[in-house]
């Protein structure tokens, strides 16, 4: 049977930003060694209340897990 370990978790944030010529393109900003038992509805939380921190606007917030699988 397979276990998971090493497991990860990580937020990321999709800013806007608009460029002095009117274009607008989107970066992301990672947060790592996020706890992967956050529930989703906390991560999301959090991912907001970081993004109040950016000066752009968040457009999308991205949880990703990750872990090992092992016998």
């Amino acid at each position: 049977m397979a276990v998971k370990k090493d497991a990860a978790t990580k937020l990321a944030l999709k800013v806007k930003i608009a460029g002095e010529d009117g274009k607008v393109t989107y970066s992301q900003r990672t947060f790592t060694h996020i706890s992967p038992t956050l529930s989703d509805e906390d991560a999301y939380t959090i991912g907001m209340m970081l993004g109040a921190l950016q000066a752009h606007e968040v457009v999308s917030v991205t949880r990703t897990d990750a872990a090992g699988l092992s016998e």
